[in-house]
């Protein structure tokens, strides 16, 4: 396969998007770089504060005539959430039907399910998300393959040992969206479990600290599984997320817990409490379950395996 010239854009426009959601464009374009031997760059509008690597951040440390040169010479366009909109970097010029796609990275697009929809059938944007969230995949009609990259190896680096009190956490960027009113009733009700609540720190620093932890509760209002949950199988820690049915439909091994109400037949709340206390009580038990957790997010979202799904997927959308 000849050797690519890729941009990843991880903005809706400045001020609105800008920001890299989970690092995804930034571990992208270093996937294709390191695994494919492409010359890929990801492109954002502003930092914030999760502390994450970048290429090239909009005029802080490149130029618009070097995006826009290197654009120019582009074989494919990566753009999160949807196309880059913004007048000061159009790059409506350089795109054709084949040579773009827009990976469904979660909250904006979500919020634009509709429009997307739309686009995809009037100008055949294509769109790719990921196979086992419902939220997404079962509205859109896009190209399904698990694109999602854990920075495994600096995971691996920085992680710390557990401590030596049974703790849970829970990391958040917003305890509302994510179930935060249920997981502080239960540990209201269970004042022997130590906790610790994760939020408003750069990622290696809450990597570090979640490392910490035997037992990390994930989003409680998504039926599908997110960073926090992929993470912990590197962490080696359990993680209680409220994965439904269809996730389990498309990974039928996926090691990881789940309290969805379709699955345990309780609430989540109750869900939530008799997970918690199952490990509390007998946490030595579920050691085969971190093996497997880890084996798993490990041969399914290394960079290295997400590249080589790139690596097909470009030379069909190029070529058919």
């Amino acid at each position: 396969m000849s050797r690519e010239q890729v941009l990843v854009v991880s903005c809706i426009m400045p001020g609105i998007g800008g920001q890299d959601s989970g690092n995804q464009g930034f571990l992208t374009a270093r996937a294709m770089r390191r695994h494919l031997g492409w010359d890929a760059k990801c492109l954002v509008f502003q930092r914030n504060y999760l502390g994450y690597d970048y290429d090239w951040v909009y005029l802080e440390n490149v130029t618009r005539d070097i995006v826009m040169d290197y654009a120019r010479d582009c074989s494919f366009f990566v753009f999160m959430d949807c196309v880059a909109t913004d007048p000061a970097v159009r790059f409506n010029d350089f795109l054709t039907r084949d040579n773009h796609c827009v990976l469904g990275v979660g909250s904006g697009l979500r919020r634009s399910v509709d429009y997307t929809l739309m686009n995809q059938i009037k100008r055949n944007v294509r769109v790719i998300v990921p196979p086992q969230d419902e939220s997404l995949c079962t509205h859109l009609c896009g190209v399904p393959f698990d694109f999602v990259i854990i920075d495994i190896d600096k995971i691996d680096a920085i992680k710390e040992d557990k401590n030596n009190e049974f703790t849970v956490c829970h990391a958040h960027t917003s305890p509302s969206t994510k179930g935060g009113d249920v997981i502080q009733s239960v540990l209201a009700d269970h004042p022997e479990i130590k906790s610790d609540e994760i939020h408003s720190l750069p990622w290696p620093e809450a990597i570090k600290r979640k490392s910490r932890a035997h037992v990390i509760i994930d989003s409680l209002t998504m039926p599908t599984y997110g960073l926090n949950t992929l993470e912990s199988g590197v962490l080696r820690q359990h993680c209680i997320t409220n994965i439904g049915p269809w996730c389990y439909m498309i990974h039928p091994d996926f090691p990881f817990m789940s309290v969805n109400p379709l699955v345990t037949g309780k609430s989540v709340r109750d869900g939530v409490e008799s997970s918690l206390l199952d490990l509390y009580n007998n946490l030595d038990s579920y050691d085969h379950v971190l093996d497997e957790a880890d084996r798993w997010v490990r041969s399914h979202h290394h960079s290295s395996v997400v590249a080589e799904k790139w690596k097909w997927y470009v030379k069909w959308s190029l070529n058919r």
